[in-house]
């Protein structure tokens, strides 16, 4: 019989609940005239309930599956029938044996579930393995490596907010293309007169860099992602990406962003870092370009310089 990393999984939830945290597998969605209605009956691979509050996290694990979207799609249609409460959040795990393209239609769904007022994550499964690493674990009855550590305190941790601010939450990016994304709208921002007025000068040591776009970004700005907030019903209001105006007001009057945090945060979502006198001179003469065309916006000691990279 085949390895199978997703029954694995729910075993190791199970086992490894934290304190004040319950674990169910195979857990029904919706309720059963919903099911009836539907056609179909959903269900999570994971709920984590908490023991002291109304707080719920549904869990599905998305190993090598060829549609994760499909989960996305699920959860969205059982919130139009039955809209889940403020205080639950569905967190889809996605490994790196998932083609990066359908993990990024599947990361940008998120935003839509949001966008839904469903509090929505999409987190690396093992960002540490790649592809074929995950391969081996799931279809080898004696995988060639132990089996990976789950971190299932920081799971439920990064489905917290930081901090509210212009009526979002404000979260850590789960995810890099959320990242990967904010670079882009950082350097876009930049094109604008306005933006770059309020953006001023700042000495900066960390940048995050997207090596399929081609941009650097300022990792601080890239770390974090927002939350709309629900105002009635199922509507939401706020956007969901980062913006040099937003971050400017929240970085003036909050005391919500944390530079050590957001890169460390970073790293522990698959980003690697890289100090910029180690890197391919290829990549270093990349950033030069590249920071020529900001400054005065930004200004650093090139010796100190480290590069958050996406990864593949």
């Amino acid at each position: 019989m085949k390895f199978q990393l997703a029954r694995q999984l729910q075993e190791r939830f199970a086992t490894q609940c934290p304190t004040g945290w319950k674990c169910r597998r195979e857990s029904p969605v919706l309720a059963a005239e919903f099911n009836r209605l539907l056609g179909y009956r959903p269900q999570a691979d994971i709920l984590l309930q908490s023991t002291t509050t109304s707080e719920r996290i549904w869990i599905e694990l998305e190993v090598s599956r060829a549609d994760p979207v499909a989960n996305h799609a699920k959860f969205a249609s059982a919130h139009l029938v039955q809209p889940f409460p403020a205080t639950d959040a569905f967190v889809s795990m996605v490994s790196r044996h998932i083609v990066p393209g359908r993990a990024n239609l599947a990361a940008h769904a998120v935003f839509m579930l949001r966008q839904l007022g469903l509090r929505a994550f999409q987190m690396p499964l093992f960002p540490e393995l790649d592809g074929s690493q995950i391969k081996d674990l799931n279809h080898n009855q004696s995988p060639s490596r132990p089996f990976p550590q789950l971190d299932i305190k920081l799971l439920i941790d990064l489905t917290h907010g930081v901090g509210e601010a212009d009526g979002v939450s404000v979260h850590y990016a789960t995810n890099a293309f959320e990242v990967v994304l904010n670079a882009s709208q950082w350097n876009r921002d930049m094109n604008k007169t306005d933006c770059m007025e309020i953006w001023g000068t700042r000495r900066l040591q960390y940048f995050v860099w997207d090596h399929k776009g081609g941009n650097f970004a300022p990792s601080k700005f890239c770390a974090y992602t927002l939350m709309p907030a629900a105002s009635n019903g199922n509507s939401v209001r706020g956007g969901v990406l980062m913006s040099i105006p937003l971050y400017t007001r929240i970085d003036q009057e909050n005391s919500i962003f944390d530079g050590q945090k957001a890169w460390k945060n970073l790293v522990r979502i698959g980003f690697t870092k890289l100090p910029l006198r180690d890197a391919p001179p290829p990549l270093a003469a990349q950033f030069l370009r590249w920071f020529n065309k900001v400054v005065p916006a930004i200004q650093t000691d090139f010796s100190t310089v480290e590069l958050l990279c996406a990864p593949n």
